[in-house]
């Protein structure tokens, strides 16, 4: 009885010196000019989320959020003993309403703050080619017969006679964005395997060239059909570049990830 006692004593003792340090650490880090530094700055560095934006069937993908951690800001900084902002690290806020939970609605937009546009082809090989060659971020629908272990571009299974085949390759190689291009024929697959589902803003062929050109904005997901030939294609790219638009690929276009924090 008197061990059990003694080791009693010895843990309470053991408990009351971490609690107390604990304490102290507390008090000592809330009291830091550079805590307080941080905190005054945060405001600065915090970015709102923004929620997607839904309308009947279709969504328009939101951004995450971030707002400063203060410990762990304060933890990198501590050793410096001055604010840098550099060293700031962020917990992300997710949107109140995001693409996460609205697999169902279609994207015919992304997020128009980025700037940026998609551009996606089926079997134009000439376009495909000169893309490859210019190092244009393009996204390419494929089936278990164009699927391009490679991975020159990226790549979207679309097809719906062998989707669990080109599934496994795109996974076994890890490149799997998990989009469904949306037609007819694979919707219900797409649906069924929770995939973001996709439709196109502007459809480009080979007699509507000086009609798309004019519709261009930023967030748009472009359609390039198998008829068009190169010629309008790098006047489609033109005209993409005369709006200052990125051309990024189709994941990075509807990703709800916002970069806007992310200095390091």
């Amino acid at each position: 009885m008197k061990n059990l006692f003694k080791y009693m004593g010895i843990a309470a003792i053991l408990f009351g010196g971490f609690y107390y340090t604990e304490k102290m650490s507390n008090i000592v880090i809330n009291n830091s000019s550079l805590v307080n530094e941080i905190n005054k700055s945060s405001s600065d560095y915090n970015v709102e989320a923004v929620s997607a934006v839904i309308t009947k069937d279709y969504i328009i993908p939101g951004l995450n959020g971030y707002a400063v951690n203060v410990l762990k800001s304060y933890n990198n900084m501590r050793y410096l003993d001055t604010f840098n902002s550099y060293y700031l690290e962020y917990d992300k806020i997710v949107p109140e309403v995001s693409l996460e939970n609205n697999k169902d609605k279609i994207i015919k937009y992304g997020n128009e703050s980025k700037r940026s546009v998609s551009l996606i082809i089926k079997d134009n090989i000439d376009v495909l080619n000169y893309s490859v060659k210019q190092n244009l971020s393009i996204t390419r629908l494929i089936d278990s017969k164009t699927f391009d272990s490679n991975n020159r571009y990226e790549q979207i299974n679309n097809d719906y006679l062998e989707y669990n085949k080109v599934e496994t390759m795109l996974n076994n190689n890890n490149v799997n964005q998990n989009i469904c291009y949306v037609d007819n024929n694979i919707k219900d697959i797409c649906l069924k395997n929770k995939k973001y589902l996709v439709e196109a803003s502007l459809i480009l062929n080979n007699y509507n060239l000086a009609s798309v050109k004019d519709k261009i904005r930023s967030g748009y997901i472009i359609y390039i059909n198998d008829n068009v030939n190169l010629t309008n294609f790098k006047l489609l790219l033109n005209e993409i570049n005369y709006h200052d638009l990125k051309i990024i690929n189709l994941s990075e276009l509807i990703s709800e990830e916002n970069k806007i924090v992310n200095n390091k």
